[in-house]
């Protein structure tokens, strides 16, 4: 019996010995053979060339680890095999985190997933995605329309028709000066009502980040057309008024005198019969290409900088005819005149186009401003040409050059050049309907300095020795080319849609 326990004895601290040198025996495993996951916890650390520390038991059994399942081992996978040499395995690997995808190009970790819908992307509060975050709207090319209802500023005319009682003496009626005077044709503004207008434009960020991007635009607005007539069988006095420096004598010849206030008849009772009619129309357009940098980027706006060229293109028309016919009494009795005075204006703007726009949203809701301003050279085409056609009471017909206004000594065409400023500003008020459309409102408003107009083109003083038919002028001739420069502006309402892939 005593015998069967010691051997018992010695079996069991046999078996204890044999477990702790197992668990202290482990090689120090090379750089090639270490394993991917961690060790086993409670293993003891060993340097390649230092001995192991000689089994203690009392210590080893104390903090003998608890070991995983003797059968089984996590592979690569992740799949649990069983191990079919009895071999003491490794510890599972430890947990991997689960990170998030990794960026994408113009986004971070932070960021609304780039693939998720708009809508969603935008619910996240600002402030909680980096600066490196695409910053909407989105997609990277773009097209837009809106339909405008702008005005413009009108076309500064002189006073082209007047009136007086009938009763007023020849030397005074229809002059300027005179309390029974009336204008009735000119002394307004002209071409200043509301019209119609396009504007399309499109885009395209040139990197995903959408911090580089070109964009163009083209706008116009229709023709503004304005015209009114006045006539009288010769019942009433209708006059042209103008500043004569020349005076007919008794037998018709001219002489020059200081300047006075005179007219030339339209309709006088038992001498003419006429109308005055007074056509004036004006065009507008433009386009500018630029260059668009970011400069903030946030998820829930963006400031970029915009830098290219814009050209603007405004014309001017006016015409002034009269119809008139002598009356039986007077000189010329049956003969019908046709008195043409024709203006043209043309303005061409060429300049660098710099400025900023800005956009914020409000989940579906979204603001933007835009603000431009261009310097360059406004190169301005004026042409001027008048006419008078007579028809004698037998058919015959001559023509002859000058009108009123528009006589030889400013007939022709010219060409000048000034410097200008464009400013142009622009905000919007929109809803994001899809990822892909977006509907908007705005208003608008630009400013465009030193162009002729028609108006600015006219000169009221006319040397009448001039006037056809004419044998040469005599003393100062009387009209000139002495352009007045102005500003121009234009501005209004839109509505749009915009699409955007």
């Amino acid at each position: 019996m005593r015998t069967r326990i010691l051997g018992s004895m010695a079996a069991l601290l046999g078996s204890l010995g044999a477990a702790n040198a197992q668990i202290n025996i482990y090689p120090n495993p090379s750089p090639m053979q270490r394993p991917a996951f961690a060790p086993m916890p409670g293993a003891r650390a060993a340097t390649a060339n230092a001995p192991l520390p000689p089994p203690d038991l009392a210590v080893t059994v104390a903090v003998a680890p608890e070991k995983p399942p003797m059968s089984w081992y996590p592979n690569p996978t992740g799949i649990l095999q069983s191990r079919a040499d009895g071999a003491m395995p490794a510890a599972p690997a430890a947990p991997v985190p689960q990170y998030a995808p990794a960026p994408q190009p113009g986004m971070t970790q932070d960021c609304p997933d780039p693939n998720a819908p708009y809508m969603r992307d935008v619910a996240v509060a600002c402030g909680e995605c980096s600066t490196a975050c695409l910053c909407g709207p989105p997609g990277r090319v773009w097209f837009g329309a809106e339909y405008l209802r702008w005005t413009t500023k009108g076309n500064p005319l002189p006073p082209l028709l007047t009136t007086a009682p009938v009763g007023t003496p020849r030397t005074a009626a229809g002059t300027f000066g005179d309390p029974r005077t009336t204008v009735l044709l000119g002394g307004n503004n002209a071409n200043n009502d509301w019209r119609n207008g396009l504007r399309v434009y499109g885009g395209i960020w040139l990197n995903e980040e959408q911090t580089w991007g070109i964009e163009a635009g083209f706008f116009f607005l229709a023709n503004s057309n304005y015209s009114a007539n006045v006539g009288s069988n010769g019942s009433q006095i209708l006059t042209r008024p103008f500043t004569n420096n020349v005076q007919a004598d008794a037998i018709g010849n001219f002489n020059a005198v200081a300047p006075f206030q005179d007219t030339q008849l339209v309709s006088f009772p038992g001498v003419l019969a006429g109308s005055t009619t007074v056509d004036s129309s004006s065009e507008f357009w433009g386009f500018d290409p630029n260059i668009v940098r970011n400069l903030i980027c946030t998820p829930c706006a963006r400031l970029d900088a915009i830098i290219g060229y814009r050209f603007l293109y405004l014309e001017d028309n006016l015409t002034i005819t009269e119809n008139l016919t002598g009356l039986a009494g007077s000189d010329f009795p049956g003969v019908n005149f046709i008195v043409t005075d024709s203006f043209r204006t043309k303005n061409y703007f060429n300049g660098v186009n710099g400025g900023f726009k800005y956009e914020r949203r409000f989940d579906k809701l979204f603001i933007g401003l835009r603000t431009t301003v261009a310097l360059g050279v406004t190169t301005s085409v004026t042409d001027i040409d008048g006419s008078t056609q007579v028809r004698d009471i037998d058919g015959s017909v001559t023509r002859y050059q000058g009108g009123l206004l528009a006589l030889p000594s400013n007939i022709g065409s010219y060409t000048s050049n000034a410097f200008s400023v464009v400013p142009d500003v622009g905000l919007k008020v929109g809803l994001q309907m899809t990822d892909h459309l977006r509907i908007f409102a705005g208003y608008n408003y630009m400013y465009w300095s030193n162009v002729l107009r028609t108006g600015g083109v006219i000169d009221t003083r006319v040397n009448a020795s001039q006037l056809p038919p004419s044998d040469g002028a005599i003393g100062p001739v009387y009209p000139r080319y002495e352009p007045t420069r102005t500003g121009f502006s234009a501005h209004g309402i839109s509505i749009g849609a915009e699409l955007r892939y």
